[in-house]
């Protein structure tokens, strides 16, 4: 599927928290969240997929089997280039890719860890998704009386608004 070609959907935020759809780490989304990746610096895949495990905070991986065969339908496409450096393959953004991520929405463009925030809409999807992430680990905060206060401050702050 080509960009141009998607109903626009995943543009306009329209599949529930941050515009995320269930499963958006794979697939459609995925092309998105690489071109945002290597538009920063030239990657190689494997650097894409310690960049993605970085800013999911750990939670997702995405395979050599999702990544490498995503990386030449871009390159084919026209939104990736590629320059061979030692063996290994660096891509980077091409123009028409650049047009893609400026001209569409997508969250991991807003996320803390790619680009920072773009206001109050992001700030408060990326507390849902923290939050997320902290009730996954709570048994890891039960036995730090440092981290529950922490949080507790921070409730009370969010209170107030």
């Amino acid at each position: 599927m080509r960009f141009e070609e998607h109903d626009g959907d995943y543009r306009n935020g329209r599949h529930g928290r941050m515009g995320q759809a269930r499963g958006h780490s794979r697939g459609f989304g995925l092309r998105y969240w690489i071109l945002s990746i290597v538009s920063k610096e030239p990657s190689t895949g494997a650097m894409i997929m310690d960049k993605i495990e970085g800013v999911s905070m750990g939670n997702w991986r995405p395979s050599p089997g999702h990544i490498y065969p995503l990386l030449e339908r871009l390159l084919s496409d026209g939104y990736l280039s590629v320059d061979i450096r030692d063996g290994k393959k660096y891509y980077t953004v091409t123009e028409k890719g650049r047009e893609v991520i400026e001209g569409n929405w997508f969250p991991w463009r807003t996320m803390g860890g790619i680009n920072g925030f773009n206001g109050i809409e992001d700030a408060v999807g990326n507390i849902e998704v923290l939050s997320d992430y902290i009730m996954d680990n709570k048994e890891k905060i039960a036995g730090d009386a440092g981290l529950k206060s922490r949080l507790k401050a921070v409730l009370e702050r969010l209170e107030k608004v």
